[in-house]
């Protein structure tokens, strides 16, 4: 007697076809940088192939800008993917939920008549409360001149008490928490007077309301994602995960101590989902045609002055979450190699090529010289790094080429010749392809090389 032949339909992780005919259990999408990649967009593009969309980690201090046709979405804790008729999006237990925050999110979409019926929250999910926003300031005053430059939505004090075991999850908002409270209030009041901070205006009484009015808002989208999400991809479903900031701003592997609070990495999707690694399949790495970040720490290749703020007005580069102006730069591929092989990248998404037209002369840092050596990977001590002087290989730019939404229908092999070579140029370096060619906000502004490959 034979045994059984294994095939996508009987194996115990089923995989499933996607509409170009690849065989997939899920998609991750990964910012390759500092964050602000273009993740948003390219969620929103890859979720017509998926059922479910999840986001695993952060806050919302992270930002998505979506366009769809004439309309603008900006997006902190909501997956990209509510936006999707008939899409699940759910809400892992890694994310630390500002549930006042939330609920003006859901007003933006519920305001252009679309539903909220495919949200899912994670029952283990902690809460970011009032406290954890004075804190993240206080610790900021606090540092002095040492900041690190968050952006005081109480991120870091959230998981600061989910690590020391006191931070409030969403299924506390079903049980009686208020000896909880009334410790956890009278611990944060101790440590604004140390940050001089002023007065927690919070109150046991006040905090149970919110505790109240929380449950009765968002109680019908509360369950346990882990068993909704394995047992989705036990039915064949896909899913794509939602990746929030970049890996270069990873609490393990980013430019430490200038880091969220979490695991960026594609790592940090299993532990903020509660899926297990083997169900992750391909990992695509959103990669901006140039670098960004927000906030202090090092960028080696940041430009200053006129030709950085060029950039950044070419770009928009503005926080969505903080309004923020963006530190610009040529494009890492020190950074770029770092976040692939942390995430084992499989394609990449480039991102905003499109702000490059126009350039005479584009760089690209190959390697970083520090004390006479040149370094290929990304060191660990950002003292090394702040000694490092950028090492460029130079392409000659391209000119305009008129309308991207035009551009992108035409395909890739009708770009301008020098950005092809751009493009190349990364994907040899890095060893991995890049699939997908975004050349403006837009869906329609998307060459999809898988689809030009059937």
């Amino acid at each position: 007697m034979h045994a059984e032949r294994l095939t996508p339909t009987n194996l115990k992780y089923p995989y499933v076809l996607n509409r170009i005919g690849v065989q997939l259990p899920s998609i991750a999408i990964i910012g390759a940088q500092w964050g602000d990649e273009g993740k948003g967009k390219i969620t929103d593009y890859l979720s017509e192939e998926a059922d479910i969309i999840v986001r695993s980690q952060g806050g919302n201090n992270a930002g998505h800008t979506i366009i769809i046709d004439n309309e603008t979405f900006k997006l902190h804790l909501l997956p990209s993917g509510i936006l999707r008729e008939g899409k699940l999006a759910v809400i892992g237990n890694g994310v630390v939920m500002s549930m006042a925050d939330m609920i003006e999110e859901m007003k933006q979409i519920t305001d252009t008549g679309r539903s909220l019926d495919g949200l899912r929250i994670s029952d283990r999910a902690h809460l970011v409360l009032g406290y954890h926003k004075r804190l993240d300031g206080g610790e900021e005053i606090y540092r002095g001149s040492k900041t690190i430059g968050t952006t005081k939505k109480g991120i870091g004090p959230a998981y600061q008490d989910k690590a020391a075991r006191n931070g409030f999850r969403v299924c506390d908002l079903f049980d009686d928490v208020s000896e909880k409270i009334a410790f956890n209030l009278r611990f944060k009041k101790d440590l604004l007077k140390l940050f001089q901070n002023g007065e927690c205006g919070c109150t046991e009484e006040s905090i149970a309301e919110k505790f109240k009015l929380w449950k009765d808002v968002f109680g019908k989208y509360v369950c346990d994602t882990s068993v909704l999400l394995n047992e989705a991809l036990d039915d064949g479903k896909t899913l794509l995960f939602e990746g929030a900031q970049g890996v270069m701003l990873d609490i393990d592997h980013g430019t430490y101590p200038y880091v969220t609070s979490s695991n960026t990495t594609a790592g940090g999707i299993c532990t903020g989902s509660g899926i297990a690694p083997n169900r992750i399949g391909k990992v695509y790495g959103c990669l901006k045609a140039y670098t960004t970040r927000v906030g202090d720490g090092p960028m080696v290749t940041e430009l200053h002055g006129t030709e950085g703020k060029y950039l950044m007005e070419k770009g928009g580069e503005y926080g969505v979450t903080t309004g923020r102006g963006r530190r610009c730069g040529w494009l890492d591929l020190v950074v770029a190699e770092h976040s692939v092989r942390l995430c084992g990248i499989a394609s990449l998404a480039l991102t905003k090529l499109d702000v490059l037209n126009g350039y005479r002369k584009i760089n690209v840092c190959v390697g970083y010289e520090i004390d006479g050596r040149t370094e290929k990977h990304f060191p660990a001590s950002l003292s090394k790094v702040s000694r490092a002087s950028p090492v460029y290989k130079e392409f000659d730019g391209w000119d305009e080429f008129g309308p991207s939404e035009e551009a992108a229908k035409r395909g890739y092999d009708a770009l301008p010749k020098n950005m092809r070579a751009y493009i190349e140029f990364i994907e040899k370096y890095l060893k991995v392809p890049a699939e997908l060619i975004s050349i403006g906000p837009k869906r329609s502004e998307t060459i999809d090389k898988r689809a030009e490959r059937m």
